[in-house]
């Protein structure tokens, strides 16, 4: 087998270094932000009335927002990867008794979406956006666990920028409030989800605003689009 003396090693190290310098002296192009243009599929969860969607009948949340859909609000967007996220589903209505398979684990229940965009040093995948539904049920029921959840992010929301505000239907969605510095909660159907995410990608802003700019520029988007795509949208 060859053997990499120091030297080489020394102009290998040397060579990277100036391709590194080199592509970190290119000034990154101005990131640009799009708008929703839903192009998926219809979620179409047909749950029981008064009860709870069969886990084996969720939709695998990362197969549920699609390339072309994250383009077309950020139209740099490339490199994409996913990774499910396990979502553990409780009774959905506590005075009743939750049919079999309507409880439990659902290993794609989420999603976080990678992705890279334009910077000034170079990173692959420096960008998400995070899917989970947290419950699929007959609507009335999503909306009562719905009003749960927004009442406990009253009461035990941060301050400041992470201040807890509810947004109503001004989305989209039946109803939807912010969670933590970027998230957004909504319910629309028989849907419950949380969108969230992340960029350190130059153009989203220094670090105390790009939460706030990700969730107006990209999450919000994201909401459109998803709540489209479900019963009752448009």
């Amino acid at each position: 087998m060859p053997t990499v003396t120091s030297l080489t090693r020394t102009v290998l190290a040397s060579s990277a270094a100036v391709v590194l310098l080199a592509g970190c002296s290119s000034e990154p192009p101005p990131l640009e932000f799009g708008t929703a243009k839903p192009s998926g599929p219809r979620l179409d969860a047909q749950a029981p009335k008064g009860g709870a969607l069969p886990l084996a009948q969720w939709p695998d949340a990362c197969e549920v927002l699609l390339e072309d859909e994250v383009r077309a609000i950020l139209p740099q967007a490339k490199d994409f990867e996913r990774e499910p996220i396990k979502v553990s589903v409780l009774n959905f209505n506590p005075l009743a008794e939750s049919a079999p398979g309507t409880t439990g684990d659902v290993p794609k229940g989420g999603c976080e979406v990678e992705f890279g965009l334009p910077a000034e040093y170079v990173s692959k995948q420096n960008s998400r956006i995070t899917l989970v539904f947290q419950g699929l049920a007959d609507p009335a029921l999503v909306a009562e666990g719905y009003a749960k959840d927004r009442a406990y992010e009253v009461k035990h929301g941060g301050k400041g920028p992470e201040k807890f505000r509810d947004l109503g239907a001004s989305l989209g969605p039946k109803g939807c409030f912010t969670k933590g510095r970027a998230g957004l909660v909504c319910h629309q159907g028989p849907y419950e989800f949380e969108v969230d995410g992340s960029s350190t990608a130059d153009g989203v802003g220094e670090y105390t605003e790009s939460p706030k700019n990700w969730r107006e520029k990209v999450l919000v988007p994201v909401v459109r689009t998803l709540s489209a795509r479900m019963p009752g949208g448009v």
